[in-house]
């Protein structure tokens, strides 16, 4: 899982996933990321929503509790949260 970071050059906020068509990869679990209603077949980044801390996509299909930091190398996108939990996207 460190290989996004050790290879990556600069990370991008959420909002810059806007428009983008993702699919699900994996991810590293833990009680701040919930993507219990993610799709498994590919989806387009429609809507970013920041509440205080948590951050809400496509209106609840990912809600993370924090700002990830977004890193993209090679058609996939890591969103890496402070708290340890990790969620993988391919792009489309």
């Amino acid at each position: 899982m460190a290989t996004v970071e050790a290879h990556q050059h600069c990370s991008a906020t959420v909002e810059q996933l806007l428009g983008r068509r993702v699919r699900y990869q994996k991810h590293k679990p833990g009680r701040h990321l919930s993507v219990e209603r993610l799709p498994r077949e590919s989806f387009q980044i429609e809507t970013v929503h920041r509440f205080g801390s948590r951050v809400v996509l496509n209106d609840g299909v990912i809600v993370m509790e924090g700002a990830p930091t977004v890193m993209e190398r090679g058609g996939r996108i890591a969103l890496l949260l402070a708290t340890g939990e990790e969620l993988y996207l391919m792009t489309e």
